[in-house]
């Protein structure tokens, strides 16, 4: 990774401590700001809570890094359904589909509503426009 140039102000107590701190430990004020900008959120990283791999395969799934069947598999559960109940349980939200998915499922199903409509007889239909001849 590339490094960065920045420039910021500082009072000049905290500048005389840190310099004399570098003489002191030795290196330099661009390798003190360096290592603490690099410690910035390691501590919030140390603190973060372990967790069991059942949840941890939930929060997978929650994520959309895993499909639901591999987390029934991995958690030994009859079916995917039993994954949805633990989401649930544990207060995580369903995974998303994919967009794609979505769209396919939606075109295949409108396909076969079409093929399944039946177009009215034609006897209802001169019927209809006889009615409508006769009411105007």
């Amino acid at each position: 990774m590339g490094k960065a140039k920045i420039g910021f102000e500082v009072d000049e107590r905290d500048l005389a401590t840190a310099k004399a701190y570098v003489a002191k430990h030795g290196g330099s004020l661009n390798k003190l700001v360096s290592a603490l900008f690099a410690s910035l959120g390691q501590d919030e990283a140390d603190r973060m809570p372990v967790l069991d791999p059942a949840t941890s395969t939930l929060m997978e799934v929650s994520t959309g890094k895993l499909s639901i069947m591999e987390a029934a598999r991995r958690l030994e559960l009859p079916d995917a359904g039993y994954v949805l109940h633990r989401l649930a349980e544990k207060g995580l939200p369903l995974p998303r589909l994919p967009d794609d998915f979505v769209k396919r499922q939606l075109d295949e199903a409108r396909h076969a509503l079409d093929a399944c409509l039946v177009e009215p007889e034609t006897g209802v239909k001169k019927r209809r426009e006889a009615r409508r001849q006769t009411a105007a």
